[in-house]
């Protein structure tokens, strides 16, 4: 057969030099591409034989959004810009605030409760890990760009809902082939509850839970918390606000909202800057309002480390959270329900293809700050981060600007990360068995080879065009190399003659 040549005896030299794609925005081809999509589908399968129907939300969404209620962690790592239009946007970090607004802008469309699944990419900013020099440890970390795939429940705070969940983010592990991973659970509302004698502050009780983490260090971690809690002014008092205090003592917050917007417009607005009053007023609402008692938040932030410490098996873990709930005067409603939802699950290590351990932790703690019930996150050894969880945010509904709470919840993990930590399992060379690679005989044949390439393709096999000019025998290694069966060659009048690869 003819040989023809691909390449110029003299290479040009190189006109400008090469531009590097950006560090953990990743490039996927070949086998690992077909592993990710080969898992996407059967985890896509897998919620649609939930009940979960597709729902794909845009790249970019307004800032706010994902400001409202994600937490500080969460705002570090967001993509943000200001569009053509000077709008503050940014690239989509997660599903589940895109969905819940997707949810109330069409709320009188969509009948309660939904069930949407999704998967696309999401992108997280780490600036550490970014400037290191470190090499990237796989496509899979939550450092640049990475596919999310989950699925969200809206409309419903039954039990039967949260067994669902747990179920199914359990069963994707087991879709996926894994094995030694660990699902750590909570429940909020088991902290909440022991908060509850203590009259907290919204904000108080927020700082408590956001700091559990730092609490499963043990009492220690007290002492710099409260100093932090005075930083922030959520305990002492704001002593060059003393006037304005007096002027809203005994006010509710509409009253007191409307005297200090009585005050700042009774002054010129231009000391205001860029900023409308009524932002100003709440600022200010915030910081003289009295702050909470700091014995109370010693003691709450006390009460949150003696529950952070404690982790372990169900049965043994949810005898002490309830003994916990009984000594404190609280009520032990939120242990009873976790424990029949415990007792709702399938064995975690059920399935022959995967395994895993459940245990309880109430030291955990997920990194967004819409969350209020069950949570829960999984990990791996083979893997430096988590990789997914999720939990219930019967709340966010009315912090996006819903006029009530809506009962919710929803998982994600990080696609990327299951297929690098399953790619030594059963082989997936990505071609259909019987893949064909088409080659002509001469130039004389081209056309006769490209008809039968088609008919092949057309009976469903695939059919691969050798189009550089390899010989018979090199074209044999090629094929090998593709995972292609056997080598087709393609004479002018149509004959065609069958090698093995």
């Amino acid at each position: 057969m003819n040989r023809q040549p691909t390449e110029s005896a003299t290479p040009a030299a190189p006109s400008a030099t090469p531009v590097p794609g950006l560090r953990g925005m990743p490039d996927f081809t070949g086998n690992a591409l077909r592993r990710r999509d080969r898992l996407q589908s059967r985890l896509t399968a897998l919620l649609s034989g939930y009940g979960y129907q597709g729902l794909d939300t845009p790249l970019l969404e307004p800032t706010e959004l994902f400001l409202r209620k994600s937490g500080g962690e969460l705002a570090s790592q967001l993509f943000s810009f200001t569009d053509p239009g000077s709008r503050a946007v940014s690239l989509r970090p997660e599903f589940t605030a895109p969905a819940m607004r997707h949810y109330l802008e069409r709320a009188d469309e969509i009948e309660l409760p939904a069930r949407w699944q999704y998967c696309g990419p999401v992108f997280r900013f780490d600036g550490a890990a970014l400037a290191s020099s470190r090499p990237s440890t796989g496509s899979g970390r939550a450092d640049g760009q990475f596919t999310q795939i989950g699925g969200e429940l809206l409309g419903s705070s039954s039990l039967l809902a949260d067994v669902e969940l747990l179920s199914l983010a359990v069963s994707a592990l087991s879709e996926s082939g894994l094995r030694g991973w660990t699902l750590r659970l909570a429940d909020l509302d088991i902290l909440n509850t022991l908060l509850d004698p203590l009259r907290l502050s919204e904000r108080a009780r927020a700082f408590v839970v956001q700091n559990v983490p730092h609490l499963r260090a043990g009492p220690s971690a007290i002492p710099p918390l409260m100093d932090d809690a005075r930083r922030l002014h959520i305990i002492g008092r704001a002593a060059d606000d003393d006037y304005l205090s007096r002027a809203v003592h005994g006010l509710d917050d509409a009253e007191a909202r409307n005297v200090l917007l009585g005050v700042l417009r009774s002054n010129p607005l231009d000391q205001l800057g860029q900023r409308q009053p009524e932002e100003v007023v709440e600022r200010l609402l915030r910081k003289i309002r009295r702050p909470d008692a700091e014995e109370s938040l010693r003691l709450a932030l006390e009460t949150a480390c003696q529950l952070a410490q404690v982790r372990g098996q169900p049965e043994t873990v949810l005898a002490g959270a309830s003994a916990a709930l009984r000594k404190a005067g609280a009520d032990t409603a939120a242990t009873g329900r976790l424990e029949r939802i415990i007792g709702m699950l399938p064995p975690p290590g059920q399935s022959p293809e995967a395994s895993g351990d459940l245990v309880l932790d109430f030291g955990l703690v997920r990194g967004l700050a819409y969350y209020n019930g069950i949570i829960f996150e999984v990990s791996h050894p083979g893997w430096p981060a988590p990789l997914g969880g999720g939990g219930r945010y019967d709340g966010l509904a009315r912090d996006l600007g819903g006029s009530r709470r809506l009962p919710a919840l929803g998982f994600a993990y990080n696609l990327d990360a299951l297929v690098e930590l399953t790619a030594n399992g059963p082989s997936d060379s990505g071609t259909h068995p019987g893949g064909v690679l088409v080659v002509a005989a001469n130039a004389a044949a081209n056309a006769a080879a490209l008809t039968a390439a088609q008919q092949l393709r057309a009976q469903g096999e695939t059919a691969e065009m050798e189009v550089t000019g390899r010989t018979i025998e090199e074209s044999r290694a090629y094929a090998a190399r593709r995972a292609l069966a056997r080598v087709a060659v393609v004479e002018a009048d149509g004959k065609v003659t069958i090698h093995d690869a």
